[in-house]
């Protein structure tokens, strides 16, 4: 069976080859001109326009992409899940879904679904290691899918931006309030519900923050869960601090560090942390 992804899924590039892991471009919009995300744009590019102070646009993966890759895998003759993002953030899924109908009607020995994963960036990125560990133990198609599913109820993820002053250029939040809050060194504190995006609380400096976050962290199971996701643009530190708290709350961990995606990114900016985890 084989596992599609979207470029908004962040993993270790070593993961995706190993695997034969399929990942389908979303667009990045900059200055006018339409790139697909890690195929025309490498995630580093988009990042140095974002050091100029360019906002990214984003927009779902195309049809062309979707008929490409589902026609590939249906050829080959092999099974495929497409673990994609959440449907509350893009239409990616939706538009997915609509034209996978279309090849079950025409392949229907192959087995083939499409999972809202209600998530992104390394948060699919662990939903992936579970399909590839459910794969190996060689167990069915619908019982991967019926675990896939009930695993994705129980992930989570915390965010973090080391400042406002993206969210005002993209225009999330307004300029005086986005100047008041850098000015205090407000650090909002994010989770993802049901595929959307909340703000749980606003932070006065780094050093609260991350001790809220931790108990955040705490609260949800963390320490339950050997294997954690932490996604980040340029803000080593704070993932130095975070690992750094984990750790001594929580005991010894393994750690999936990946950098954050375009489309993710375009949105958080250079300053966001994700933290990412199964709460049992």
């Amino acid at each position: 069976m084989r596992i599609i992804v979207d470029s908004t899924c962040d993993l270790p590039i070593e993961i995706i080859e190993q695997y034969d892991i399929k990942v389908l471009p979303l667009k990045v919009l900059i200055e006018d001109k339409e790139y697909y995300d890690r195929v025309t744009i490498e995630l580093e590019e988009v990042y140095e326009y974002m050091r100029k102070g360019v906002v990214p646009k984003t927009s779902q993966v195309s049809p062309v992409s979707f008929y490409e890759v589902f026609e590939e895998m249906c050829e080959n003759g092999e099974d495929f899940i497409y673990l994609a993002f959440s449907s509350k953030l893009s239409g990616t899924h939706d538009l997915g879904k609509s034209i996978l109908n279309e090849f079950k009607e025409k392949y229907k020995s192959i087995n083939m679904e499409i999972i809202d994963t209600k998530s992104g960036s390394t948060a699919i990125g662990l939903l992936v290691l579970e399909c590839i560990k459910m794969n190996k133990e060689n167990l069915g198609f619908f019982e991967i899918l019926e675990r896939l599913n009930e695993k994705i109820t129980h992930i989570e993820h915390i965010l973090t931006l080391g400042d406002l002053n993206w969210l005002v250029k993209g225009g999330r939040i307004g300029k005086t309030k986005g100047f008041v809050g850098t000015m205090l060194d407000i650090k909002p504190v994010l989770d993802l519900k049901d595929g959307e995006v909340n703000v749980v609380k606003s932070i006065r400096g780094k050093k609260k923050t991350i001790n809220y976050i931790l108990d955040i962290l705490e609260e949800r199971g963390i320490k339950n869960n050997n294997l954690i996701g932490i996604s980040y643009a340029e803000d080593l530190s704070i993932v130095d601090d975070i690992k750094k708290g984990i750790t001594q709350r929580f005991g010894e961990k393994e750690f999936m560090i990946n950098k954050i995606g375009s489309v993710l990114g375009s949105h958080v900016g250079l300053t966001g942390v994700g933290i990412f985890f199964f709460n049992y």
